[in-house]
């Protein structure tokens, strides 16, 4: 019997031992390997050949149309190139995609005034004007003004001597707020007798106590900007051996990041063109469907119609949103300017297309700033002619599934895309990598040392 106890003794202990260490091993919430991030990578392309037109039989009057709200993906290659031909401009990107360019004001010349028909006087209150309108501190120079007068009069008063009956009472004779030890009956070391007032004693003298305290800094890992534009990862050796055996023209092939906060606008999908039109228009939504993701296209691709007859006419569809502004500060009001309007005005008025020029709801905190009575010159082009015929509309909704690549086959347009979710470990080195360049934007000196001794 006591043979048969023991082993039960020792697999309840273990048992036991196992149950309280199991809290100690549990995983992250959601698994290492879901971080909530996740990388699209999408490739839109399409072929207009002549052949590919007359093949099919296509619908003669498509409606095709912009969302009311959507973003661009932020392009920091435009930015720089933006940069690069406007050094003297401030080049922003708001969080939609939207580049504003803002050129610096024209500086106003100098006024020179005739000597020759004014006085000195005048001359004095002209230059300090003069000191004002060039954006001094005037409350200093009436402050320096002030202090030259009581200079002045402090100098002209010299020391009255005293009367014979003034004296000045001595420095030891002030009254202090102490008082002294014989008032409070306390005995003095030399004081011994009957006479002698009572020892109060003291408390023993004891190392004061100090309190250093400790400061912690803990900086957080930063998470990734999403809807930044990157390069293609998985996609990228799988397009190469694509675009050799194939005549597509490649619309766009980006890649970026967006997490769980993200929303789900659609996502402008199409070249930047100075007529307004061009090959290919359109855009693309991705709305979450449980532990997975539905891709949305829409998607039209111009054609000069020459499959159809001549006599063909269709309604222009709208053109496409221009992504960049440009806008330049006048150095005077100028309130009856055609062109000349305020620049929170710009980002929130909508076109007939319903579309701005810098778009809706993207004023930054540079344009709140700026003085409201300076006028702002808006480089709006007019609206341009369609130079097309006919458009080949498609719009669909795709299932994707993770690590699974999708192709979207169609005669004239095609889309590729793919999906997956960071672990942490990727978020973890996605916000190294962004603390590492912020500090060598913040301390390029020590980045540079650095590199040296390397």
């Amino acid at each position: 019997m006591t043979m048969s106890i023991k082993p039960l003794r020792d697999s309840l202990a273990a048992v036991l031992t196992l149950t309280s260490l199991a809290p100690l091993a549990a995983p992250l919430p959601g698994g290492f390997q879901h971080s909530g991030w996740y990388q699209f990578e999408v490739v839109v392309m399409v072929d207009t050949r002549a052949e590919t037109l007359e093949s099919e039989t296509w619908p003669l009057l498509p409606t095709v149309g912009y969302p009311a709200r959507w973003r661009w993906l932020q392009d920091t290659a435009t930015q720089r190139a933006l940069e690069a031909e406007y050094p003297d401009a401030v080049v922003t990107s708001s969080p939609a995609g939207h580049l504003t360019v803002r050129l610096p004001a024209p500086q106003i010349p100098p006024w020179e005034p005739d000597t020759e028909m004014l006085t000195e006087g005048d001359m004095s209150v002209i230059n300090d004007l003069v000191v004002i309108s060039q954006d001094s501190n005037t409350f200093a120079l009436l402050a320096e003004k002030t202090r030259e007068g009581e200079i002045g009069e402090a100098e002209s008063e010299a020391p009255r001597p005293l009367l014979p009956f003034e004296q000045s009472a001595p420095a030891e004779e002030e009254n202090s707020p102490l008082l002294s030890l014989e008032s409070l009956g306390v005995a003095m070391p030399n004081e011994v007798g009957a006479d002698a007032p009572i020892n109060i004693p003291f408390a023993p003298e004891m190392d004061a106590i100090s309190l250093n305290p400790i400061s912690v800094a803990a900086q957080a890992i930063p998470t990734p900007a999403p809807f930044l534009q990157r390069p293609l990862d998985q996609l990228a050796p799988g397009l190469a051996r694509y675009r050799r055996n194939s005549e597509d023209d490649v619309i766009a092939a980006v890649s970026w990041l967006q997490g769980p906060d993200s929303n789900t606008l659609p996502i402008l999908l199409e070249m930047d063109s100075d007529s307004g039109y061009p090959i290919m228009q359109g855009f693309i939504q991705l709305v979450p469907r449980g532990n997975t993701w539905r891709l949305g296209l829409n998607f039209w691709a111009n054609t000069h119609g020459h499959y159809l007859p001549e006599i063909f006419e269709m309604p222009r569809p709208p053109a496409s949103p221009h992504r960049i502004a440009v806008l330049a500060t006048a150095a005077r009001p100028n309130l009856e300017a055609s062109r000349g309007i305020d620049i929170r005005g710009i980002e929130q008025q909508h076109t007939a297309g319903g579309f701005s020029r810098a778009g809706a709801g993207e004023a930054d905190a540079t344009s709140e700033t700026n003085d409201a009575s300076m006028a702002v010159e808006v480089e709006v082009p007019l609206i341009p002619e369609w130079p097309w015929r006919h458009l080949v509309h498609v719009a669909d909704t795709i299932p994707l599934t993770e690590n699974r690549l999708r192709y979207f086959d169609h005669p004239v347009i095609k889309v590729l895309a793919i999906w997956r979710e960071l672990s942490w470990y990727e978020l973890f080195i996605e916000g190294q990598a962004l603390m590492t360049a912020q500090d060598d934007v913040s301390n390029p000196s020590a980045t540079k040392l650095y590199a040296a001794e390397n």
